[in-house]
C-alpha cells in the first residue's frame, strides 16, 4: 500500500492535477468531504442497499447452493441457471433493473441481490460438495433431524466457503450499486462519482473513490476478519490436537 502512494506521487508530479492529483491532495479533499453531513448521508444511502440486497442474495444464494450441494436432482435442475447468471454482467443487471423498477432503492437493491445471488450459491454449492459426508451418515445414525444434521454439521463445515461467499459477493454488490446509482439514481456514492465527472472534478472523483475502497477495508477488518476469527477458532485447536496425536 505504501509503496503504491509512493509510485502515485511520484507519477503525480509529472502531472496536471487535473489529470491526476497527488495522493496528499486527494487525502485532504476527503478529509474534506468527511467534514459534510452530505458525504455520510450519501454514503449511508449506499451502504442501505447494499446491505439490504446483500441479505437477500445471500439468503437466495446460500438456498440454492444447499439445494445443490446436498440432493442430486437440485445439482442438475440449478447447476447450468447458476453458471448461466454469474455469467451475465453486472451492468445488464443494473439496466434491467432501472427498466422494470424505475429509478429507486428497489432497482438497486433488486440488481443487488440477482447478481450476489450466483456466485454466494457457487460457493456454497463447492463447499457443500467438500464437506465430512461420514459425519452426516453419523448424524443419521444417531437420529438427528434433518434440521439438526443442517444445523449442528453442514454449516459448521460450511463457514468457511460461507466468509469467502460473502467477501465474494460484497465485492460484487459494491460494484452492481455503484453502475445503478451511476447510470440512474440520483443518490449515492455512485450518483456523486457521476456528479464529480460531470464536472471534471479528478480530485473529487478520487477523493469519493477512496472513500468507496476505506468503507471496504473497515468492513473486511472490523467485522469479517473479527467473524472469522470467532466462527473458526476451533481450527487451530484441532490442528494441535491432530499434530499430537
Amino acid at each position: 500500500m505504501l509503496a503504491l502512494l509512493v509510485l502515485w506521487q511520484i507519477v503525480s508530479l509529472f502531472m496536471k492535477p487535473t489529470i491526476l492529483p497527488s495522493p496528499i491532495a486527494v487525502f485532504a479533499q476527503l478529509g474534506q468531504n468527511l467534514t459534510q453531513p452530505e458525504t455520510y448521508s450519501q454514503l449511508g444511502v449506499t451502504m442501505f442497499r447494499v446491505v439490504v440486497g446483500m441479505i437477500a442474495g445471500v439468503a437466495v444464494g446460500m438456498i440454492i447452493g444447499l439445494t445443490m450441494g446436498l440432493t442430486k436432482i437440485g445439482e442438475d435442475l440449478l447447476d447450468t441457471w447458476v453458471l448461466v447468471l454469474f455469467t451475465i454482467p453486472a451492468l445488464v443487471y443494473g439496466i434491467l433493473c432501472i427498466l422494470w423498477f424505475g429509478l429507486n432503492d428497489t432497482a438497486a437493491i433488486v440488481a443487488i441481490a440477482v447478481g450476489s445471488a450466483p456466485p454466494i450459491a457457487i460457493n456454497i454449492w463447492q463447499g457443500t460438495k467438500a464437506i465430512d459426508r461420514d459425519l452426516i451418515h453419523m448424524g443419521k445414525a444417531f437420529r438427528f433431524g434433518k434440521a439438526t444434521v443442517l444445523l449442528k454439521i453442514v454449516v459448521p463445515q460450511l463457514i468457511p466457503y460461507i466468509l469467502a461467499a460473502l467477501r465474494y459477493g460484497l465485492g460484487i454488490a459494491w460494484k452492481i450499486v455503484t453502475i445503478v446509482e451511476l447510470i440512474g439514481l440520483s443518490s449515492g456514492v455512485g450518483y456523486m462519482l457521476s456528479y464529480w465527472f460531470g464536472n471534471f472534478s479528478m480530485i473529487q472523483v478520487l477523493a469519493w473513490t477512496l472513500l468507496f475502497t476505506i468503507t471496504l477495508l473497515i468492513i473486511e477488518f472490523a467485522i469479517l476478519k473479527p467473524l472469522e476469527n470467532r466462527l473458526t477458532r476451533w481450527r487451530p485447536a484441532a490442528q494441535i490436537q491432530r499434530g499430537a496425536a
